[in-house]
């Protein structure tokens, strides 16, 4: 080896080799530290920019799977809403399913119906996604569910699915069970179950005949002084009142007497016990019953109290039920009624919580006169009359056919007799005597003139039709002895009714009708039922238009325009003002007109904002049925309710299928960001156990290094030595 002094090749070669062993330890300590063996392009170019591309689609990945699992909880949240809705639109079906059972509370079902309808419409609110609301709008929704690279192109691939739209809205997927309701359809638009029923005015009370306990009299010992006055009604009028006195009285059985003796009164009776009992004549009503001026100073009578019926008496309501039977029902009394408005109202109290009346009648006592109907449109009754207490007894109307009567030629033997009870309960016979067979109406005529008929008529349709005054009861029409051989009458009337006025009143609430519902008015004018039907029509037909193909004369048909009365702000009044147009086109044969009631001829209707009235004259000759309303369709209703459920059944399973789709790509994109991630690693990172032997060699190597350089920087001073 050649000794230099300029240059010292061994120490050069350490150095460098030193430098490499240091280059290689600072590389693989970089490596152990950042655990790549590719950290930067200079590293490996190639593996370097595999992995970055590799890098940003791994990022983009994890990403996408972010929002695949937003997306897969959102629908999760939807298809368990979606199937909650299908369990409450079961349940909505169990409850309309019940509520065609006639007993059941129905009111209670809607309650709960109503519930179940406005949890649905909470459910729909609370799926989201992004915006995109789930379950209440029918959309396509679009996730990016990976990339694909060609190249350097990159081409995305996506999952797509529709929301669903389980909303109420007009072409909403649950709009047929919008507003359920299992009531009947006529209580919707109605405000009382009631409305649509015929009412008949039963009148004031009556106090024809009335009770004064026996504690109310004081009579004074000097017999002499115990005068006592009556007050009674003889006419409608307030004035219309008579005074009659009675002196002298000794007792209670005394006063009976005296009262008896009177023209006012048909019977009296005293009881030391239960006190006094009157009927006055001629149903006059009670006023007053008082001690006369200059009567005894112990002479008194109380009468603040004084009863129109006594607790045990019995009323009594005849009707005809649902097949056609004729009935009584009967109600004994559990308190005393007192002459007034105050006894009025305690009996309706006591009629309405009776539960035999209340479960067919509904009585109300208003502006001073009793009303009475069938408890409700449901309530398939026919009132055919009523007595007893405080009611006074409606007036009978009587019809004979033409066919009933056989007249004979010789028009001077047609001779009748006619047999009533009068209001005192006393039977009365009047005769009908030379009956012109040719004249038929001045007959009725006469009949309308007397003090006991209301009115009367004849017609060669319906025949002789009697209206007795109130308190009157006919009992019979035959002929009188004198009468022709050949001139008969029926043993019995052909018809029989009450003469009382009757109404029929609707009060419509603020809802929209429905196209081809029907509203039906049903009457009878002199004995011929009549029907108007008012139907929705649509088509711009105009209201009034007539529907029917008038082969009936007594039915017709008639428009509701739909575009006045279908619209959401249809109001009550709207659809009142509908139908008074409608029965403005009536022919004036159907006998229905906004004229005054005329007996035998017109029936008025009258309105006001959203009340329809209709009214009779009151002589029973012309009557009301009850109104025939828009009906429940519990069979469309079911099928509504099952239409609903099954879209909300696929609302559930598409919401459902996009989620297990999602979640079959989410953990596609997971296995594959992991598995890219584990090829990333391959590419760049650095093999610790590899690097950590590496390490420790050069550590070594080093340590050596330093040593030959150390050696190889000493050569020198040994040359040096040979010169000294």
């Amino acid at each position: 080896m050649t000794s230099s002094i300029l240059t010292n090749s061994s120490a050069m070669t350490a150095l460098r080799v030193l430098n490499q062993i240091n280059k290689d330890l600072s590389t693989t300590q970089n490596r152990i530290s950042t655990g790549l063996k590719v950290g930067s392009a200079k590293d490996n170019a190639s593996f370097w920019a595999v992995s970055s591309v590799m890098k940003s689609d791994v990022n983009s990945f994890k990403a996408i799977g972010d929002n695949l699992s937003l997306a897969e909880n959102s629908l999760s949240v939807a298809r368990t809403g979606a199937e909650q809705i299908a369990k409450l639109i079961d349940t909505v079906k169990a409850k309309a399913t019940a509520a065609q059972e006639g007993s059941i509370d129905k009111a209670a079902l809607q309650a709960d119906i109503d519930a179940a309808l406005e949890q649905i419409q909470e459910i729909t609110k609370s799926a989201n996604f992004n915006g995109v609301k789930l379950l209440e709008t029918s959309s396509k929704v679009r996730l990016l569910s990976s990339i694909g690279r060609d190249g350097s192109n990159v081409d995305a691939s996506y999952i797509s699915f529709t929301s669903q739209d389980l909303t109420f809205a007009p072409r909403g997927g649950l709009e047929a069970i919008s507003g359920l309701s299992v009531l009947d359809r006529g209580d919707s638009l109605v405000e009382n179950k009631t409305d649509g029923v015929t009412e008949f005015n039963m009148g004031a009370p009556n106090a024809s005949q009335f009770f004064i306990d026996a504690n109310k009299f004081t009579f004074d010992t000097d017999n002499t002084d115990n005068d006592f006055t009556l007050t009674y009604s003889t006419g409608a009028a307030v004035s219309d009142t008579t005074t009659a006195q009675f002196v002298n009285i000794t007792d209670g059985n005394d006063l009976v007497t005296a009262l008896t003796a009177s023209a006012a009164v048909v019977n009296a009776a005293w009881d030391n016990q239960t006190g006094l009992t009157v009927k006055l004549a001629n149903g006059y009503d009670f006023k007053a019953l008082d001690v006369a001026a200059g009567a005894g100073i112990t002479a008194a009578i109380d009468d603040s109290v004084v009863y129109s019926a006594k607790a045990g008496q019995k009323l009594t309501f005849e009707y005809i039920d649902d097949e056609g039977v004729n009935r009584t029902l009967t109600h004994t009394l559990e308190q005393s009624i007192a002459v007034g408005d105050d006894g009025a109202l305690a009996l309706v109290d006591e009629l309405t919580t009776s539960k035999d009346f209340s479960k067919l009648f509904n009585i109300s006592y208003v502006n001073g006169e009793f009303k009475l109907a069938a408890k409700d449109r449901e309530t398939d009754i026919t009132l055919t009359g009523w007595s007893g207490g405080p009611f006074t007894s409606p007036g009978d109307v009587v019809t004979y056919a033409p066919t009933a009567f056989t007249f004979d030629t010789d028009n001077t033997d047609n001779d009748f007799l006619l047999t009533y009870r009068d209001r005192d309960g006393s039977i009365q016979t009047s005769a009908i005597a030379d009956v012109d067979a040719t004249a038929l109406g001045t007959t009725a005529t006469a009949l309308a003139a007397t003090t006991y008929i209301k009115n009367a008529s004849w017609d060669t349709t319906n025949g002789l039709t009697m209206v007795f005054e109130e308190g009157f009861e006919f009992i019979s029409l035959g002929t009188a002895a004198s009468a022709s051989a050949s001139a008969t009458v029926a043993s019995a009337p052909t018809s029989t009714a009450m003469s009382i006025v009757e109404s029929n009143e609707l009060n419509f609430q603020d809802q929209p009708l429905r196209l081809g519902e029907e509203i039906t008015l049903n009457y009878t004018v002199n004995g011929t039922n009549k029907t108007v039907v008012l139907r929705v029509t649509g088509q711009d037909t105009a209201t009034g238009n007539r529907l029917d193909d008038q082969s009936n004369p007594n039915r017709i048909e008639l428009a509701l325009d739909a575009r006045e009365v279908t619209h959401e702000s249809t109001t009550g009044k709207k659809i009142v003002d509908q139908i008074v147009s409608a029965l403005g086109n009536l022919p004036t044969t159907f006998g229905l007109s906004s004229s005054a009631a005329a007996f035998g001829s017109n029936i008025q209707y009258t309105f006001n904002n959203n009340t329809l009235t209709l009214t009779t004259a009151g002589t029973g000759i012309d009557s009301i049925g009850t109104t025939g309303l828009p009906i429940t369709d519990y069979d469309q209703l079911l099928d509504n309710i099952e239409e609903a459920m099954q879209i909300a059944t696929d609302a559930a399973a598409a919401l459902g299928s996009a989620q297990g789709r999602i979640e079959i790509q989410k953990e596609f994109i997971t296995e594959l960001t992991d598995n890219l991630t584990e090829g990333i690693g391959t590419l760049i990172d650095a093999n610790m156990n590899e690097e950590s032997a590496r390490l420790q060699a050069l550590q070594v190597q080093q340590q050596l290094g330093i040593q030959s350089l150390s050696i190889a920087n000493q050569a020198p001073q040994a040359l040096l030595s040979l010169f000294q």
